[in-house]
């Protein structure tokens, strides 16, 4: 209800409520640094809130860390039906150099084996 009064006041500015309205609390949370990482934050405060503790602010490098283990996680997951297609799809590609002159190609090996996301997106960042 809170929530809706707010709003009404931002489209209608003289908006004044006289009645009592909902309790409301709202938490003291970090802006986030761009645009388009709200659902990162959601899920971030959702993993680290506690009453008693101040989340983090994160800056666009911690971001795109996230973003890059939450896509490896999806991927992976055990509830992804499509998990072993992928994973076979991306064990057969093969990457082309810059050097068209030579007319090599290098296969790439999957990433896919590690035992953990960290060491996943530590191969890929190797890998450049």
């Amino acid at each position: 209800g809170k929530l809706i009064e707010d709003m009404l006041k931002i489209v209608f500015p003289t908006f004044d409520h006289k009645g009592l309205g909902f309790p409301s609390q709202y938490a003291n949370v970090p802006k986030q640094p761009n645009t388009n990482d709200c659902g990162i934050y959601v899920i971030k405060f959702l993993e680290e809130w506690t009453e008693a503790s101040e989340l983090h602010a994160y800056n666009n490098e911690e971001l795109l860390e996230i973003r890059r283990k939450l896509v490896l996680d999806i991927v992976l997951s055990n509830y992804n039906t499509k998990r072993d297609e992928l994973l076979l799809k991306a064990s057969t590609l093969t990457q082309r150099r810059n050097n068209p002159n030579k007319g090599k190609k290098k296969e790439i090996k999957t990433p896919y084996t590690a035992p953990s996301t960290e060491e996943i997106v530590r191969r890929a960042e190797n890998r450049k």
